[in-house]
């Protein structure tokens, strides 16, 4: 996961159908208190209700369903989904939860505390555990906390499983970013790092899953060794998810994606379309998605945004288009992600509001 300028991108049972069925049941959207109903179950449509974007209603006199797409000045601004197809257009009404996940930097000052990141974010990233001694490690890692501006830091185990338990998000670990790559030469290393990951998991009281970001887009990732120590850590927790972040553009990274997932040793990649010469632009995106798409099947499949007031990132216009026009052509994406929580905080939560409710669900 990049955490400077430079160009990278990198910092992402069993039979392949067992997967993808575990994979939806495990991402139902959390509230910050109490339950809330998912998303993706349509509610019944009724006349003169301004509903919020990313809505699923079913129309009583036809029995269809249909997803709100824009907004006007009031949500839907009353519109009817049969005849306002600028607001609405025809989805399914069985609706799968996607994933919709928020890097969470453990760098940042006084950071927000997972408990209050927005609802719309059911998952939370880990950013980032690191290998012990530096790159490229001898397998062990350790997590350094956030700063305490904020509580973030005195109730980081806490908000972990609260987040877990009452929110129903899921909680990954990502291991590495820039500069942290790692390699697995042998089995003792592998095997070194399974045992630090299991130190770390019952020191926080537990995560869902970890996120390979450890090799960079010039790398060749030891793959073997993370294929047996991705099966490991999922057969010591059952539902343990593996994701990647890889690089869009790296031959190498679709080969390491596509023998990870062949293997049952991965649930899905999210290529990272930001921090990068053009890959911010929604044309590159548009042409790249369908490689990975291909390789993968789309519901092994995430896209990574980076939406900021900077060079090489989308507006929340073009991530919300962007997401729109992929999810027309693969319905069953696996959902988006957002690099950063922070950074969508300092803005205002423009992708919890404007992307995150389109990318929520499958269409």
């Amino acid at each position: 996961m990049k955490m400077d300028s430079c160009f990278k991108t990198k910092g992402m049972f069993v039979e392949i159908v067992t997967i993808t069925v575990l994979f939806f049941t495990l991402f139902l959207p959390g509230a910050t208190s109490g339950a809330q109903g998912s998303p993706c179950i349509p509610i019944t449509w009724s006349t003169g209700v301004d509903y919020p974007l990313g809505t699923i209603v079913e129309y009583p006199s036809n029995g269809n369903c249909y997803k709100e797409y824009e907004t006007g000045t009031d949500g839907s601004d009353a519109t009817d989904p049969t005849i306002s197809t600028w607001y609405w257009s025809p989805t399914i009404c069985n609706a799968t939860p996607n994933v919709v996940g928020a890097y969470w930097p453990n760098w940042v000052s006084s950071p927000i505390r997972i408990i209050n990141v927005p609802p719309q974010y059911n998952l939370i990233y880990l950013f980032s555990a690191q290998p012990v001694g530096g790159s490229p490690g001898t397998g062990s890692v350790f997590f350094t906390p956030p700063a305490d501006g904020r509580g973030a830091a005195t109730n980081f185990n806490a908000d972990i499983q609260y987040a877990r338990t009452v929110q129903g998000r899921k909680v990954i670990l990502s291991i590495g970013g820039a500069g942290n790559e790692m390699s697995f030469p042998d089995r003792t290393t592998s095997q070194t790092f399974v045992n630090s990951i299991v130190a770390l998991y019952n020191q926080f009281g537990g995560f869902d899953g970890i996120d390979w970001d450890t090799y960079e887009g010039s790398d060749n990732p030891d793959t073997s060794e993370m294929i047996w120590i991705s099966l490991q850590l999922k057969q010591l927790y059952p539902g343990f998810l593996i994701t990647s972040p890889p690089a869009p553009w790296s031959s190498t990274d679709v080969t390491f994606c596509t023998a990870m997932v062949q293997a049952g040793a991965l649930d899905y990649c999210a290529p990272q379309y930001y921090d990068g010469p053009d890959l911010a632009d929604p044309s590159y995106v548009a042409s790249n998605a369908p490689q990975w798409v291909s390789a993968l099947g789309p519901t092994h499949v995430v896209i990574g945004f980076g939406v900021d007031n900077a060079t090489n990132y989308m507006t929340p216009a073009q991530a919300a288009d962007t997401w729109n026009q992929l999810a027309i052509t693969y319905p069953t994406l696996g959902g988006a992600f957002d690099w950063n929580a922070s950074t969508d905080e300092t803005q205002g939560w423009p992708f919890a509001d404007t992307v995150a409710p389109l990318a929520a669900c499958s269409n």
